[in-house]
């Protein structure tokens, strides 16, 4: 704020004081409107912002319940879990009932050379050995860098040729061992060595760790075998012990030989748990819903976006959905949520969702069940419209985005607004000193002039009193 430190100083009427004070009263009025439309626009920004909040988490659980497999949640039990468990895809599975025989677990081959003395000092000869495990060939080559136990060791591991090498010492010596990476007889390995010393097959250079179907200098430790088992009295083998593929969307994890039965039974609690997750996201939107658009009567007062046609809209959009049969389901048992335990509580909006009659329903009727919620070959269900409702409400274009931009558009009038307040306080300031200025100016004349005149008259007064 502008200021003359000497205004008034003739007069002492019209100072620095003065001019705040009209400046300040000038400002007021306005100053505290645009507080004011500032607060309550920022206020309904928010209120926006919370319904938006809102409905992206009801999003969530919606989505899950559109697909075609939301009514589908399995679980699987063994009978006998020293022998097997079982993981299942509850996308892909179905119920049923397996008697499970495991005649032979999955294992991978492991071989052994003979004892060596020490395992980084002697020189155990030079060339290639070649590997073949699963069909594929790995050449490594061994010169005087790699020649002794630990260097092979190394270089066969450094070659991921499907085989991992290590040194075990034995307490009477040290014995290279390799081992399949994958378990199953199509992951057998063979070796064969291309000997710098001339003899490819004795038991002297790097022939003494050959192992093929002709010389077995090495020794199998552990012979590369499948899994075999009987499902259901169908012989089934695998190179793992985690068989898949035999039952959709089943994986049978072997542990031993033995006997068991698996179970896949319909988890009716998971898929409530789906459900309630819906229930109580569209509850919060309500509670958001009723704080920002509704009335309170303790004070009397409506909430920011009280009467707000876009919030209604969402609002009455999603009731009329929650009530709707979707097509396929006119003659159905299972027509609308309410069939299934889904009610709305008429004085609040919400939902109330009953789990038993829900299960009951959906052990009855599980594709009508589907169809209430996903997408059909009739047309979609209900979590489906509302899926596509709620992302047009949060769409670039939708209510939400446009309610938002106007008033963000009103936030910037109002900016607009202080910076023309504010040049227009800046000239009344200007424009008021400089009147009280000129004003200051003339009382001050003034007084000088009386002073002078009272001066003249004092100076007169001695004369005519000597006159008389």
């Amino acid at each position: 704020m502008a200021a003359i430190s000497s205004l008034g100083a003739g007069s002492g009427i019209f100072t620095n004081d003065l001019v705040n004070k009209l400046v300040d009263a000038e400002r007021a009025p306005t100053e505290m409107r645009l507080d004011r439309r500032e607060s309550e626009t920022q206020a309904e920004i928010s209120a926006y912002g919370r319904i938006r909040s809102a409905l992206e988490s009801l999003r969530s659980p919606m989505e899950a319940l559109s697909r075609p497999d939301s009514m589908s949640a399995f679980v699987a039990s063994s009978s006998n879990e020293a022998i097997l468990d079982v993981d299942v895809e509850s996308s892909q599975a179905s119920r049923g009932n397996y008697s499970l025989d495991v005649k032979q677990l999955a294992q991978a081959q492991s071989l052994a050379s003979s004892e060596f003395v020490d395992r980084d000092t002697t020189q155990l000869g030079a060339g290639t050995l070649t590997l073949n495990v699963g069909g594929n060939t790995t050449n490594i080559v061994i010169d005087e860098s790699n020649n002794t136990l630990e260097g092979i060791a190394d270089a066969i591991n450094g070659a991921k040729a499907g085989v991992s090498a290590g040194i075990v010492d034995t307490g009477n010596g040290y014995r290279l061992v390799m081992s399949s990476d994958e378990s199953g007889s199509a992951n057998e390995a063979s070796i064969s060595a291309a000997d710098s010393d001339g003899n490819n097959t004795d038991s002297s250079g790097l022939s003494q760790f050959v192992f093929d179907d002709a010389v077995s200098n090495m020794k199998e430790t552990v012979p590369a075998q499948n899994a075999i088992l009987d499902v259901n009295g169908i012989e089934v083998t695998r190179s793992s012990n985690t068989v898949d593929g035999v039952v959709d969307g089943v994986a049978f994890n072997l542990k031993d030989t033995g006997v068991s039965v698996v179970k896949i039974t319909q988890d009716a609690a998971e898929v409530a748990g789906r459900v309630q997750a819906f229930v109580d996201r569209f509850n919060a939107l309500q509670d958001q819903i009723k704080s920002v658009s509704g009335f309170n009567l303790g004070s009397e007062q409506g909430g920011v976006l009280s009467g707000d046609s876009a919030i209604r809209g969402i609002q009455n959009d999603l009731r009329q959905m929650l009530t709707s049969v979707p097509p396929g389901l006119e003659s159905s048992p299972v027509r609308m949520l309410a069939d299934i335990g889904i009610k709305t509580e008429v004085s609040t909006g919400k939902l109330e969702f009953d789990e038993i009659k829900f299960q009951e329903q959906l052990e009855a009727n599980p594709d009508a069940m589907t169809a209430l919620f996903a997408e059909s070959e009739a047309g979609d269900g209900i979590a489906r419209q509302m899926v596509d409702s709620v992302e047009t409400f949060l769409a670039g274009g939708g209510a939400l985005a446009i309610r938002t931009e106007g008033l963000s558009k009103t936030l910037q009038r109002i900016e607009d607004d202080r910076i023309d307040l504010g040049d227009r306080i800046a000239s009344y300031e200007e424009r008021l000193i400089k009147q009280f200025s000129a004003a200051d100016q003339v009382i001050s004349r003034i007084q000088s002039t009386g002073s002078y005149v009272q001066q003249q008259l004092a100076a007169l007064m001695p004369q005519r009193s000597g006159d008389n």
